[in-house]
């Protein structure tokens, strides 16, 4: 029996997508930005960028329209363990991710005393970006469980 991505996964996956091929909000401008190196195409035209995004959003696209598109193989032992990591960690990335969209406006709202110099929305901001990157290792994990399910599979059934 093949494990079945669930809408809440689904989900979860396109907000980490998006938090990372769309940089925007507090946790990804200004200061942010320049304390964190910025983006990782800083180096590199705008061609890469676009390109990213232009992946990103084809796979966002995937993910929304195919079903089945992140299913997998049922798996054992260490891979399993690292989808179970994955998996968490792609739901703590799009919490992350809607916070780094939200916490400008919520600051705004909750933060009754303000520094001279917005130090608060830096740290603030600053972490948000810092645990933006676990819901990206969620990907990853996600997504190389998946390989070596399938790749596991092959080989069975092949033998």
């Amino acid at each position: 029996m093949n494990p079945r991505a669930s809408l809440p996964l689904k989900v979860a996956y396109c907000l980490v997508l998006l938090g990372m091929i769309v940089p925007f909000g507090l946790a990804q401008s200004g200061w942010i930005g320049a304390a964190t190196g910025g983006s990782a195409f800083f180096g590199i035209s705008f061609v890469g960028p676009l390109l990213f995004l232009a992946l990103g959003i084809y796979r966002i696209y995937l993910v929304a329209r195919v079903p089945g598109i992140l299913d997998s193989q049922t798996s054992t032992g260490f891979i399993a363990f690292m989808r179970v990591i994955g998996t968490l960690c792609l739901y703590f990335g799009a919490v992350v991710t809607v916070l780094g969209w939200v916490a400008g406006p919520l600051m705004r709202v909750f933060n009754t005393v303000k520094s001279e110099s917005g130090v608060e929305y830096f740290v603030v901001g600053l972490y948000l970006t810092l645990a933006a990157g676990i819901g990206v290792v969620g990907l990853f994990l996600y997504e190389y469980s998946r390989l070596l399910a399938f790749e596991r599979n092959a080989l069975q059934t092949r033998d």
